[in-house]
């Protein structure tokens, strides 16, 4: 048998959205497949602009056999089957964006795709969280370089802007392992997996110096206890500090720490290393948001005075 085929997503959406409203996400939307007529689930995800609390996404209308899940931090909302491409197709375009702002700004991105990791648009790669309690950051490494995601390769997520670093951060399910470490010498923190790897970006403590990008907690890095800290994973939201955004780093030994800064597992990035196919498994789109301003007509009546 050979190896599944990955479907090819082709979408378009352009839309304005007014307070009050609720717009299609998408104004076209065909899912292909060289093997398969079906798939488990399809998933949108507001993946550009998304304010948690704000923002959501709905199904409209009625689509036997799908079903939904809303998950307000991923800012995703999952189309679960079994079902058919048509069927999916016809929910896809019965999905509609709606903010509870009275007054929202700005630009949405939208991802739809066939498959459960995240979509980047502007990296054009795919994010995981993978839940794995306790593990170590060697271990995390190990695993995540076993993965695949229709041929993409794995590795622990190296995180070079804001827009990416919030990606990972804010709208992942869970905190853990990232791709960076410190061990070689001491300060000189660099990436050390995927298309980055051997790229420093910081040196130093907490009061060091950011060479490429870095999103280190309020603090951080610090290398506090006996046996050092070497080893780089986004931290909890409950030890955020220092006006630190959602998602910033923490520096723990290769075992994690304990409570709250205890690992929980890893994120896995795909896309960028050599040999990896190239996927379209993924539709953007995109939606301007405006206070859309009502112009109404008045009647004027003139009288005239009669001598």
């Amino acid at each position: 048998m050979g190896q599944d085929q990955p479907p090819l997503v082709v979408g378009s959406g352009n839309q304005v959205y007014c307070p009050g409203n609720s717009v299609a996400v998408a104004e076209s939307i065909s899912i292909t497949d060289p093997d398969d007529t079906s798939t488990t689930a399809v998933y949108i995800q507001i993946s550009g602009g998304y304010v948690n609390g704000e923002d959501l996404l709905t199904l409209t209308g009625s689509h036997p056999g799908i079903t939904t899940s809303w998950e307000p931090i991923q800012g995703e909302l999952t189309l679960q089957g079994p079902a058919t491409y048509t069927q999916f197709e016809a929910a896809i375009l019965a999905t509609e964006f709606s903010s509870s702002s009275s007054s929202p700004t700005g630009t949405k991105q939208f991802s739809i795709t066939v498959g459960e990791a995240n979509f980047l648009p502007s990296t054009g790669h795919y994010y995981e969280f993978v839940s794995a309690p306790g593990i170590s950051w060697t271990a995390a490494e190990a695993a995540a370089s076993a993965r695949t995601y229709f041929g993409l390769q794995g590795y622990l997520v190296t995180l070079t802007s804001q827009e990416e670093a919030d990606f990972s951060g804010e709208q992942a399910s869970g905190f853990g392992w990232i791709g960076a470490t410190d061990l070689a010498v001491e300060g000189e923190w660099r990436w050390v997996t995927g298309p980055e790897a051997g790229i420093q970006f910081w040196q130093g403590r907490s009061n060091g110096t950011e060479l490429t990008f870095a999103n280190w907690n309020g603090g951080e890095p610090n290398n506090v206890g006996g046996g050092g800290e070497d080893y780089a994973h986004i931290a909890a939201a409950s030890v955020i500090r220092g006006g630190a955004p959602i998602g910033a780093w923490n520096d723990l030994p290769n075992n994690g720490g304990g409570g709250a800064y205890s690992s929980q597992g890893y994120v896995v990035e795909y896309g960028g290393m050599t040999g990896d196919p190239s996927l379209n498994i993924t539709a953007t789109t995109m939606m301007s948001l405006s206070s859309c301003p009502v112009i109404t007509n008045r009647r004027i009546t003139h009288r005239v005075k009669r001598n």
